[in-house]
């Protein structure tokens, strides 16, 4: 028990050098998005656009239809908690935990930056979807990086065959290339926004990641 408690303080005290390296993100952001306007960037947005829209077949919207139904609010939200419930019931009461803090916080970073940058979203005559809310970053792809990136974080510890962990990364790798493509695709955001997405997940993702590993390690060191 005292261990634990350690390692709970050291996992905290790590989770604060994260929210510090979550800041250094914020300003790399407002970086990115002082040059959103350019003239370059809205050209790379347009070719991105026009190629990932290029190839446009029943089927294929069917399938980005599906995707980003998969990564959206509505299916995450109930999914993560029931996830959660289902961890604690294993007796995974840790990686319950660190679940809540990983997804909680990505969802917590896409509010405050959605609302910092309140970049509006693409005005496109094909775009398949039109949403209300802020465009930058995709939160699509801020929880696809989390979620399943936690997915194969918690899944690695626990499987013993190699070609079961070989499985699980690539099926949930495609799963978060295939929302953030579906978001361009659907018209419903930029290139750029699922870009900084990715790269607002990655970030968390490590952050969390990090602390928990680390705080194993050195609780087991003991």
């Amino acid at each position: 028990m005292v261990f634990a408690a350690k390692r709970w303080r050291l996992f905290g005290a790590l989770l604060l050098v994260g929210l510090i390296a979550t800041g250094a993100m914020m300003m790399t952001l407002a970086e990115i998005h002082e040059h959103l306007g350019g003239v370059r960037m809205e050209r790379w947005d347009t070719r991105v656009q026009d190629e990932v829209h290029e190839d446009t077949t029943r089927r294929t919207t069917q399938a980005m239809f599906a995707l980003t139904r998969i990564g959206s609010p509505e299916v995450l939200t109930p999914a993560i908690p029931v996830i959660a419930a289902l961890l604690w019931w294993r007796r995974l009461r840790h990686a319950a935990i660190v679940w809540l803090i990983a997804t909680g916080g990505a969802g917590a970073l896409v509010t405050a930056l959605k609302l910092h940058f309140r970049r509006v979203r693409p005005d496109l005559p094909w775009a398949f979807v039109h949403e209300p809310s802020f465009s930058f970053p995709s939160g699509h792809s801020v929880l696809a990086v989390v979620v399943y990136g936690m997915v194969i974080y918690i899944g690695m510890r626990r499987m013993g065959r190699g070609w079961q962990r070989a499985a699980l990364v690539v099926v949930a790798g495609a799963l978060v290339v295939g929302i953030g493509v579906s978001r361009i695709y659907l018209g419903v955001h930029y290139p750029s926004d699922v870009a900084a997405g990715y790269f607002v997940g990655a970030v968390w993702l490590g952050t969390v990641v990090g602390a928990d590993w680390y705080a194993r390690r050195v609780s087991a060191r003991g």
